[in-house]
């Protein structure tokens, strides 16, 4: 749904629709006097986050300079480990009621603050409303100094749409189903929603569901740990290093980032799954801090790449003109692959042992990693039109890549 709708509406428009039922749902919440009523109020706020997911990451990649397109792209995900955090530490002190009028306060804020901010160039644009696009990238790029970066960018996305339109009046016999099979859309709808699963499996996002769980398990098997001040530095750690992930976007490309990542949260999970493994009951209780370390060290550098990197792919990877209607799909096809993962993981962790699950993040983690090298393409420092350039290539593999013009040199329009 979200990507029709800001295909027809708008990013920002649909953005400011989401606010409503999070806010009623977190209302119902807040008054519930029975279960049917919480979850009730559950399933709407679900419904909103649902719908906003895509919109925002489309939104923040298409109003981004390139050079400031991963940090923006990643800032979500601070709010998102944030928000796990705080409701650790608000859930330990407050009545859940409370809690849940408390958090109605930043969807009322987030509402003042669209108000304030232009609809997104790109799709205004391809709506035939170049005149307020060009207020837009004004206002974006600032009024004086990025006036001229404004101007380049607006006659940047006229041409890009003039050549589709072009493009599609000399194939205007060749039906949507197989455009979907062109090297531009298929090759970046493949790469995200394979790496997406295997981000899941990887344990990304189990260990922040089911972090107590996994964390008692392995008190059964190590003995001694607290597993609630584990959880909550995990939250921490999660947050501290998302943080850092935000400003090593900066400066660092985003392969370079996802490849340390998924070597470093591979060398984590197999290093404690192994422990566990070989650990005697009768060691020392001080040994168990040793998981915890290696936990505190799978979430640190899984965090930095693996954490950020798909929602960041599609505000970038997508070709515009499909960047609406496919991140909402991307989107429900990664929720519905996690929901089913994260319903069979108590299973799985029952049946394998908490050993057993974290060699299989290690080993998923590996297999991320083999694939970011493989087919990840750097788009750090690049714009949207030559990150979808390159995807018009013959080519499948990164390395084999031809050598584009250097983002140094002025783009030709």
């Amino acid at each position: 749904m979200s990507g029709l709708m800001m295909d027809r509406w708008g990013r920002r428009r649909v953005l400011q629709i989401c606010i409503l039922p999070l806010t009623l749902g977190w209302v119902m919440i807040a008054v519930a006097q029975s279960h049917a009523i919480v979850l009730t109020g559950r399933i709407m706020a679900g419904l909103a986050v649902g719908l906003s997911a895509a919109p925002g990451q489309v939104f923040l990649g298409e109003v981004a300079e390139p050079g400031m397109r991963g940090l923006l792209s990643s800032i979500p995900y601070v709010s998102y480990s944030m928000g796990i955090l705080v409701v650790y530490v608000l859930g330990a002190t407050l009545h859940w009621q409370t809690v849940a009028w408390l958090a109605t306060i930043l969807p009322l804020l987030s509402l003042l603050s669209f108000s304030l901010l232009p609809e997104s160039p790109v799709w205004l644009v391809r709506n035939n409303r170049v005149e307020e696009a060009g207020k837009a990238l004004n206002w974006l790029r600032g009024a004086y100094s990025g006036r001229k970066t404004a101007k380049l960018e607006l006659q940047q996305l006229v041409s890009r749409l003039h050549r589709e339109e072009e493009e599609a009046i000399r194939h205007q016999s060749v039906s949507s189903w197989k455009m979907f099979f062109r090297p531009q859309i298929l090759k970046p709808v493949a790469i995200i929603n394979v790496f997406n699963l295997i981000q899941i499996i990887s344990g990304t996002y189990l260990v922040i569901f089911y972090a107590v769980n996994l964390i008692s398990e392995t008190e059964n098997e190590a003995g001694g740990i607290d597993i609630f001040l584990v959880a909550v530095l995990t939250a921490v750690c999660r947050l501290i290093f998302i943080i850092i992930a935000c400003f090593l976007l900066l400066w660092v490309g985003r392969r370079p980032l996802a490849l340390f990542s998924g070597l470093g949260s591979s060398a984590a999970a197999l290093g404690v799954g192994t422990f566990l493994y070989y650990r005697h009951p009768s060691s020392e209780p001080s040994d168990t801090w040793i998981i915890a370390g290696f936990i505190l060290a799978y979430v640190a550098t899984n965090t930095v790449g693996f954490f950020v990197l798909p929602g960041i792919a599609i505000g970038e990877l997508l070709p515009v003109k499909i960047r609406g209607s496919f991140g909402g799909y991307i989107f429900a096809i990664f929720n519905l692959s996690l929901f089913f993962i994260a319903k069979v993981f108590p299973f799985m962790l029952q049946t394998m042992g908490s050993h057993g699950v974290f060699w299989m993040f290690g080993i998923s983690s590996i297999i991320g990693t083999l694939f970011v090298y493989l087919f990840f393409p750097e788009t750090k420092g690049k714009s949207l039109e030559e990150i979808e350039d390159y995807f018009a290539e013959k080519n499948v593999l990164w390395l084999t890549r031809k050598k584009h013009q250097s983002t140094n040199e002025p783009l030709k329009v």
